[in-house]
Order: C-alpha cells, then structure tokens, then sequence
C-alpha cells in the first residue's frame, strides 16, 4: 500500500502524454528538464509519434485530391470529345477530314455526364450514317427526360446543294466574262452590231454591272458617230449628182442624232433651196406653154436669173437654165397677125384688150393662144380662137358680125 497516493497519481499524471507533443511532467522550458536530470531520448522519441501519424494522413490526402484530379480530367476530356462530335454532326459543310482525325484520336476516359450525352448524340450520328434510330431527346433542368423531335438532317444534300450553287455560279461568272470579251473585241474591230448582241447578253447575266453600261455607252457613241460619218458621206454624194432630195434628207437625219452639227444645219438650208430651184425649173421645162402667160413668164425671167448667181452649177442645172432660157426666148418673140372687119363690128382680142371697129389692124402677138370677139348690135355675136406659134408666119384673120339676130 502507498503511503503517498497523492505523489502517484501525480505521477501518473505526468506520465501520460500531452496532446502537444511536450513530454509528461514538462512544466517548463527544455533547459529546465535537462537541468532536472530528466533523459533526452525519451522526450524526443515521445515527439515524433505525432509527426509520424501527420504525415501518413497528409500523403493520403495528396493521393485522394490526385485521384479527384485524374477523374475531373477524364469528365473534362469526354466533354470536349461529345462537343467536337457534337460540332462535326451540326457543320454540314466541315471537311471530312476533321472526322478522320477525331476518329483517329485516342479515345478519352468518360465521365458519368460525358457518357451521357454521348448517348443523346448517338441516335443524330445513326441518323447521319443513314440508320433509323430514336428521336433525340434533351436533359431537362429538373433531372428528367424531355422528347424532341428534331428535321432530319442531310448534310449530304446540302453540300451537293451548295457545290451546285458554286457551280452554277462559276458558270455564270465565265458567260459573263466572255460575252464581255466577245463584245470589246467586236468593239475594237468597229463590228458594232456583233458588240451591241455581246454586250446585252453580258448585261442579261449581269444587269447592274457598271463594266458592262459603259462599254454599252462607248459602243453608241461609236454607231452614232459612225452614222453621222455615213449620212455626211451620203449627203455629199447627194449634193454631187445634184439629188438634192437624197442630200436633204440625209443632212436632216444627222440632225436628228445631233443638234449641235453645223455641218448637217449648213447643208440643210442649201439642198432645200436648190430643191426648191429644181422643182421650179422642172416645172416650166415639163409645161413650156404656161409661159405663154404674161405671169409665169415674167416668174420664168426671175428664176432663170437667180440660178444664174449660183456658183458651181452642175451637170443637171447647166442643162435645165439653158432650156429655159430657149423657152424664154421663144415666148418672147412676137408674129405679126392682121385683123380684117366691116368697120361696123367691136372687136376685142383677149389678153391684148378692146380694139373698136376697123377695116384693118395689124398686132404683135406672143406666141400662144388668143381669143378674138366681135359684137354688133341687132347682129350674132362672133368668136373666133387662133393659135400663134413663134415659128409659123404671119397671120392674117377676118373679123365680122353679118348675121342678124
């Protein structure tokens, strides 16, 4: 039995191990210990139990939060392999080679969420290689599971659509570039009516292509000045041959494509005043007898004049005033013709006027036609109608009333 139990359960008390690692009965500092006697050996190895079991605890920690690492890299890879597969079914138009190579790599552990949305992908990748399968369905917010039904998709199609659409285009753009090549060539080569058909077909495939109106533009200035080169050339072939109807005409057509040639406003009013000489001329040398009127013939003298002053006539119109001029001449020259009557007649000669009564009367007459009257009263009225002609010889006509009423 104890005498002491107070000691020993002091004692025992400072034999149990504190939880900071200092060793039992340790009421002070390390150098008090030592100073106490106390061994060196047993407090150190009463210290290193603890750092022991921490260190075991802390390399299981390590190896767990490895682990949670290795797995959330797995999940994050088999993401990012159902988003490219998921991104190679949506792009219709992307090249196969990106499935050769996605199908090429190395297929990443899954996690549970990759694994299923692998499995939602599935049927639309059936349905592109051409199997019948499910309609796909989406993960709903709340845990469950929701039908969609989704248009089949036919990238194959597409692409053909859009390879075709390409094709066409290319197409169109090489029609356009030769019928534009085709028209400048014509063009260049002054064959503006093989342009103009170029030019328009070009335009049909592109209507609002700027190339296109002002080469257009360039090619109908070029007809319009190559028509007005025509006409000029038509008009003075016109005027030479003294066709001054033909010169007339082509001068007022170059008017009409424009109003700013003095050439073709100069020519106008000289071909319509010869025309109108012309037509003048032609005229009394179709009808030579209206100059046996006092009137045509003084008009007869006026014109002849007038062509007169016109410098270098031609051919037609040299011809045309020297007739006239014989015609005028002719008309001019007067025959001598004699009136015979009873002394008891009124005559009166038409054209020359009222004679009175006579036995004789001589007159100078122009050649042409007179109408001779004689009246009387208590007498018939007579009339008579001569023809004077400049070359016949004189004329010599009775003139008497001697029937009684």
């Amino acid at each position: 039995m104890n005498e002491n139990p107070g000691r020993e359960d002091q004692g025992r008390k400072n034999s149990e191990p504190r939880p900071d690692g200092v060793a039992p009965g340790h009421t002070g500092n390390l150098a008090t210990t030592r100073s106490e006697g106390v061994a060196l050996d047993t407090p150190a190895a009463k210290r290193i139990q603890p750092l022991t079991w921490n260190r075991r605890a802390e390399r299981k920690h390590r190896q767990k939060n490895i682990s949670k690492g290795v797995l959330l890299a797995a999940f994050l890879a088999g993401v990012i392999a159902a988003g490219a597969l998921l991104f190679n079914f949506l792009t219709p138009e992307a090249p196969t080679g990106l499935e050769e190579k996605s199908a090429s790599l190395p297929e990443a552990p899954r996690g549970p969420e990759s694994a299923q949305r692998a499995e939602d992908q599935s049927p639309s990748l059936n349905q592109k290689a051409g199997e019948e399968g499910p309609p796909p369905v989406s993960p709903r917010t709340d845990g469950g599971m929701e039908a969609r039904a989704t248009k089949p998709v036919q990238p194959e199609a597409k692409t053909e659509d859009s390879s075709q659409v390409r094709g066409e285009r290319r197409t169109k753009e090489e029609q356009f570039r030769s019928r534009m090549s085709g028209g400048l060539a014509a063009y260049h080569e002054k064959n503006y009516a093989l342009a103009r058909s170029e030019l328009a077909k070009a335009k049909e495939l592109k209507p609002d292509a700027p190339e296109v109106m002002e080469t257009l533009a360039q090619v109908e200035a070029a007809v319009r000045l190559q028509s007005i080169g025509e006409l000029k050339a038509r008009a003075e072939e016109g005027e030479a041959s003294e066709a001054w109807e033909k010169a007339y005409d082509a001068y007022v057509a170059a008017l009409n494509l424009d109003q700013a040639l003095q050439f073709a406003a100069q020519g106008r009013e000289r071909t319509l005043e010869r025309m109108h000489l012309d037509k003048r001329l032609e005229f009394y040398l179709q009808k030579p007898e209206s100059l046996d009127s006092d009137d045509y013939l003084a008009r007869a003298i006026e014109l002849l004049a007038r062509a007169e002053r016109i410098e270098g006539k031609g051919p037609r119109l040299n011809r045309q005033v020297e007739t006239l001029k014989g015609l005028v001449r002719e008309a001019q020259k007067q025959v001598t013709v004699t009136l015979l009557s009873d002394n008891f007649t009124e005559v009166s000669v038409y054209r020359v006027g009222k004679l009175g009564r006579f036995f004789a009367r001589e007159l100078l007459l122009r050649p042409g036609r007179y109408t001779i009257v004689g009246t009387r009263d208590g007498y018939k009225d007579v009339r008579q109608e001569i023809l004077v002609k400049p070359d016949t010889s004189p004329l010599q006509v009775n003139i008497a009333c001697r029937e009684k009423v």
